[in-house]
C-alpha cells in the first residue's frame, strides 16, 4: 500500500479533500501531510512492535558468547532464534548486547523495527490494511491535538483490526465460563 494512499484515506475520515492526488501543496497542505506522516510512522511502528512484528534472518558471528549484531541490516527489536548446521540455540538479551551458547557462524532470526516511511514511500506489510493504518493514524493525530473522543474511537477500530490480524487462522481456546474448580 503507498503512503499516500493511507494519508488519502485519513483526509477522507477526517472530512477534508484528498489534496494528495496532486503535485503541489500549499504550506497548510504539507504541514497537515507532515503531520499526518508522523502519526502513520507512530501508528506503524506500534502495530509491529505490539502486534504484527516483521522478522529478518541473517548470519552473524557468535564469539566468546557474544552475538555481533553490529552489521545487522536493520534495527533489531529482539532476537527471535539462533541456528547453526540446522541445531537451535539458545539466544538472550543482555545490557550489553545478545548473548548465545554457541560461537561460530549462525544465522539470526529477529523482529526488527522499520525505518520511518516517507510521503512517497510504499509498505509492503500486507497484514495491515489502509483502513486500518489510517484508522491508528488518525487516533494519534487526534491524541496530539487533544481530541480524546475521537482519538479513543480511532484507536479502538485500529486495536480491534490488529487483533483480528494477530490471530488470524490461529485457535484460540477459551476457559469454561461459569465454572469454578475447587
Amino acid at each position: 500500500m503507498l503512503v499516500k494512499e493511507v494519508l488519502g484515506e485519513c483526509l477522507v475520515k477526517m472530512g477534508r479533500e484528498n489534496f494528495l492526488t496532486g503535485t503541489e501543496y500549499t504550506d497548510e497542505q504539507q504541514a497537515l501531510a507532515d503531520r499526518l506522516l508522523a502519526a502513520m510512522n507512530i501508528a506503524y511502528r506500534e502495530a509491529v512492535t505490539e502486534y504484527i512484528p516483521l522478522y529478518a534472518e541473517e548470519k552473524v558471528t557468535v564469539a566468546d558468547g557474544t552475538v555481533d549484531v553490529g552489521g545487522l541490516g536493520k534495527r533489531i527489536l529482539y532476537p527471535v532464534s539462533l541456528t547453526a548446521d540446522g541445531v537451535r540455540y539458545r539466544v538472550w538479551v543482555r545490557p550489553e548486547g545478545l548473548s548465545a551458547d554457541y560461537c561460530g557462524r549462525a544465522t539470526l532470526r529477529y523482529a526488527y523495527l522499520p525505518d520511518e516511511a516517507a510521503l512517497t514511500d510504499e509498505i509492503a506489510d500486507m497484514r495491515l490494511t489502509p483502513s486500518a493504518l489510517s484508522d491508528g493514524t488518525l487516533a494519534e493525530y487526534y491524541l496530539q491535538d487533544k481530541v480524546f473522543d475521537l482519538a479513543e474511537a480511532y484507536s479502538e477500530s485500529f486495536r480491534d483490526a490488529l487483533s483480528a490480524v494477530r490471530y488470524k487462522g490461529r485457535a484460540m481456546r477459551l476457559g469454561a465460563s461459569g465454572r469454578r474448580r475447587s
